[in-house]
């Protein structure tokens, strides 16, 4: 019995380890726009319509940032911007106008509407993009804060309370042996 337990333990233990690396990965990777963001690959979760018909709600999006000489008129670009009703940042996708390069580092997209956009705020391009339809909204649900609270930090903390229970057990043997 105590083999089969250990059996079905570590099948249990192998995914749920899989899911926490995933978790804290993503979760440390966030930049300041609470976006996790991977060396040149950004992680973009579709969360409402706002990118119909070309994504869906749930999508994951990776975006790969090439730079700004692989953006060319007539591209469209995800790119970060502030929502002022909502006072957050929310990412929009646009057909690029034209683009200006300041310097080496700086350029600026004019986009549709006649918007300027500095390439600070730019995500990539969407012909850089790999979708992976409602994969994001599990992203999404792993990436929170509860299931966070629930699936690492309070396991954490029983496990620690065990093994202090433990201890505690085990010193108050060695004092009666003594």
């Amino acid at each position: 019995m105590k083999k089969f337990l250990k059996i079905i333990g570590g099948i249990i233990l192998i995914p749920y380890l899989f899911v926490v690396i995933i978790m804290t990965v993503c979760l440390i990777n966030y930049n300041k726009y609470g976006v996790t963001e991977i060396f040149d690959k950004t992680f973009v979760i579709v969360s409402d319509d706002s990118l119909k018909p070309l994504y869906q709600k749930g999508d994951l999006l990776i975006v790969t940032n090439k730079g700004n000489d692989d953006i060319a008129s007539g591209d469209q670009i995800f790119f970060y911007e502030q929502n002022k009703e909502k006072k957050r940042v929310v990412i929009n996708l646009a057909k690029v106008v034209s683009k200006r390069k300041i310097t080496n580092v700086e350029t600026t997209f004019e986009i549709d509407g006649g918007y300027e956009y500095s390439s600070e705020y730019v995500i990539g391009s969407a012909k850089n993009t790999v979708v992976y339809h409602k994969l994001g909204s599990v992203l999404k649900i792993l990436s929170s804060r509860w299931i966070f609270l629930f699936v690492i930090i309070l396991p954490i903390l029983f496990i620690f309370l065990y093994e202090l229970y433990e201890f505690i057990l085990e010193v108050k043997r060695n004092l009666k042996e003594a």
